[in-house]
This record gives structure tokens, sequence and C-alpha cells, in this order.
């Protein structure tokens, strides 16, 4: 009888802790889905964690973020002011435009908006990744949401957000840092050797860029999912890319895409490339010169929503249309033709 007695008080207790961690995890909302104010920033762009997706869109947030890495140096408690409201980030490293599509169909079939990047390489019919979010969706919302609270990473992302709260660290610390690295590894020469001739052997994508090509009726699909609430952005590279690209047959594949997109949607559509103030300097670029920093990002919203209290360089950003894009394309292409990347 003894026995019986322990082993229903351990179960018991196994239940009150667990249910306790759960509601704790669930207050906390370490990975900001009701709101990502005052959070961790590094635990809000959480894109190795599989389960957070579909939990994610379960929430039917007004906004969303979808693509790349790069959407991983967007402020997002920046972008929930100037949007007025709630967003969450569902990007990842690498993330191609087949996965973005699917994300996207879930997000607006949900009514929800989305910003989107339209990277070069995710574009690429050559360049795929394997399936990361098809087996996440398979599994019901109540179970995602039973992985979510009890789960350790859960819990391990409150505990981050706790220490940053109680010992006053910034929930930009991760930003912070990526805004004070110093990149290596780009100058011209090892950006085309590890992106466009031999490849990065440590760098799981390998040659992002060989054999270039996109595909016309996903770009027209994604244009056609949009409307006038969403926004998809051009995001900036550094000035030796654009070079490369244009070498190596990326660049008028990539601008038909462009093309494509801007005269098939109703969507904001905005443009940071190019030859200009920010995309010639090094130091706004991480290592291989491979992600803007973050400083970055809040130019590229502060241009986007005209916010005249950030100064932006008039060079930096346009929103394109179907009246300027074939000249702003042109114009692209001689400034790329003109620019000397040993100056």
């Amino acid at each position: 009888m003894r026995y019986k007695y322990w082993v229903i008080t351990f179960v018991m207790l196994t239940f009150l802790c667990s249910a306790g961690l759960g509601v704790s995890n669930y207050l906390l909302d370490p990975f900001g889905l009701r709101s990502v104010e005052d959070k961790d920033f590094y635990n809000i762009s959480r894109t190795d964690i599989s389960y957070l997706y579909p939990v994610k869109i379960a929430q039917k947030a007004p906004y969303y973020l979808v693509g790349t890495s790069r959407t991983g140096r967007i402020n997002l408690s920046i972008a929930a002011r100037y949007l007025q409201a709630h967003i969450m980030r569902v990007g990842s490293g690498g993330q191609t435009l087949q996965e973005s599509l699917f994300l996207i169909k879930h997000i607006k079939a949900n009514g929800g908006c989305f910003i989107s990047g339209f990277d070069t390489f995710s574009l690429n019919t050559h360049y795929s990744s394997s399936d990361r979010l098809q087996n996440a969706f398979t599994v019901t919302t109540n179970e995602n949401l039973l992985m979510l609270y009890m789960h350790p990473r859960t819990t391990q992302a409150s505990l981050r957000y706790l220490r940053n709260k109680f010992f006053s660290q910034p929930h930009n610390k991760v930003f912070n840092v990526y805004d004070s690295e110093v990149g290596k590894n780009n100058s011209y020469q090892e950006i085309e050797s590890n992106y466009f001739i031999n490849g990065k052997q440590n760098f799981h994508f390998y040659i992002l860029y060989r054999s270039y090509a996109v595909d016309i009726q996903k770009i027209l699909e994604l244009a056609r999912l949009a409307d006038s609430k969403d926004i998809v952005i051009i995001f900036p590279k550094y000035a030796y890319y654009y070079k490369l690209f244009a070498k190596y047959g990326v660049q008028e594949p990539y601008f038909q895409a462009i093309k494509l997109l801007v005269e098939n949607t109703n969507a904001h559509v905005f443009s940071f490339y190019g030859i200009n103030s920010i995309t010639l300097n090094k130091d706004n670029f991480d290592d291989n010169a491979w992600h803007f920093k973050p400083k970055i990002g809040n130019l590229i919203l502060a241009r986007i929503f005209k916010d005249d209290s950030i100064e932006v360089p008039k060079d930096f950003g346009v929103e394109l249309t179907k009246d300027n894009i074939d000249t702003y394309l042109n114009t692209l292409r001689i400034q790329i033709r003109d620019y000397n990347p040993s100056e």
C-alpha cells in the first residue's frame, strides 16, 4: 500500500510540475507568439526548431516575415511598430522559393499578410534544400501546441528571456553583436571562389549560383498570392556580388524574375539592389559579405515605412512599379557594368 501511495504521489507531482512548466512557458511567451515587444531577439528569430512553424501559422497573426536568413537581420519589434500589428518570423536559413510559397499559402488561407524576401539564390531552380516543413505540418495543431509548451527548448528559451529581463541584458544583444562584427573573407577573389567557382565546402548550399535559372510559374504564383497589404523586399548584397552575378549569368534571369514579379502583383515591391552608398561599404556586411548587418535592416524598414526621423541615404531603396521597372533595371545594368571592384 505504501508503494502505491508513493507511485501516485510521484505521478501527481510530475503532472503538476509539467502543467506548471507549460503554463509558465505560455505566459512568458519566449518565442513572441502573442507579442514581440521586449522579447529576446534570438528567441523570436529562432528557425532551427521545426515545431515552431505550424504553431506560429496557427496563431493567425496579422503579419509574417518570410524568406532566407536575411530576414533574421530585420528587427521584428520595429517592424511591428511600423505596421501597428503583430508580426512573426517564419523565415529560415536558405529558405527556397518553394518553401516560401508553402508558408505563404498557409498564411493567406488564414487571412494573414506577409513581408517576404526575394533572394537571388533562393529562386535558383538548381538549388534545393531538404524538405524541412512538410513533416512539421503533418502533426495536429494540438500536438504542436503541447510540444511547444512542454518542450525543453521552449523552457530554455523562457530561461533565456528571464535571465535577460532580471539581469538587465539588452534583448537585442544578438543584434549588437552582429553589428560590431568585422567581416572576413570578403575580398572579390574570396567571394568568387567560395560562391561561384570552387564552392565553400563547409557551407551546406555548396555553389549557390551555378547553372542559374528561375521558375517562371512559381514566381507568378507568388506574385498572384500577394495583395496590396503584402510587401516583397529585394535585400541588398555587397557590391562585389552584383559584378559577379553579371559575370556568371545570374543577373539577367534574376532581373527577369523581378520584372515578372512587379508586373503581376498587387504587393508593394521594394528594391535595395545595386551599387549604392550602403552596398559599397563592406563594413555593412558580415563574413563573406553574406548578410547585411541589422543596422542596415533598420534603414530598410525606415525607407519602406517612410520614417523621416531616420536618415536613410537617398540612393538606398526604391519602390518598384509597373511604370518604373524597365528604367530601374536598365539603370542597374549600367551601374554594374561601369563598377570596378578594384576601386
